[in-house]
């Protein structure tokens, strides 16, 4: 066990940031926009590393929009001058956000099919076609993201699996039940907003 970690330290720091992350995403803390940039770096090396490269520019993007999701957590403001709350998603953003997943899996597994060595272009392309979406609707606190998150890991858990990735699989199988928490805490939000 002891040479596993040693030879996979980057992977158990990466999962370990990235279930901090999660645990400040349950607690509604901005602070887990400064935890995703960090953990989304040490990703796109692990996922580089492991030819699942749409999970890497995901990792990129997450970055990014980790960024974006600081400045709306910490920054943006509503009409009434407060930060923005928890809310739902409208008819139209998830039409919307449905065809950008589609369009971008579609995109991806082009990509990955055709211009990379991925052994798994699909569920590659499909996970991060879910979670691009996810995330920028955490970024907007929309609590259906948590529903799009509990599909997205429960694949990634299989795809990590077959990649030989032990530790970011535990972490996904983490992420699964942590999204269903997630989902129970912010609904206790939505109903007993705070004062």
């Amino acid at each position: 066990m002891n040479n596993w970690i040693q030879e996979n330290y980057i992977e158990v720091i990466g999962a370990s940031l990235a279930f901090l992350y999660i645990l400040l995403e349950i607690k509604q803390k901005w602070t887990m926009w400064i935890v995703g940039i960090i953990s989304s770096t040490f990703y796109v090396y692990i996922f580089f590393q492991s030819k699942i490269y749409a999970q890497m520019g995901l990792n990129a993007y997450f970055a990014m929009m980790s960024i974006y999701g600081l400045y709306c957590w910490k920054f943006l403001k509503n009409q009434e001058e407060q930060p923005i709350k928890i809310t739902n998603i409208t008819t139209k953003n998830t039409i919307i956000l449905s065809i950008i997943a589609l369009i971008t899996t579609g995109i991806l597994s082009y990509i990955l099919k055709n211009f990379t060595d991925s052994p798994v272009p699909y569920p590659d392309a499909f996970i991060a076609g879910l979670s691009i979406v996810a995330t920028w609707m955490v970024a907007r606190k929309i609590i259906e993201h948590w529903y799009v998150w509990i599909f997205a890991n429960f694949l990634a858990i299989w795809l990590y699996l077959y990649q030989g990735l032990y530790a970011t699989t535990i972490l996904y199988m983490v992420y699964c039940i942590m999204s269903v928490i997630g989902l129970l805490e912010w609904k206790k939000t939505i109903k007993t907003p705070k004062t």
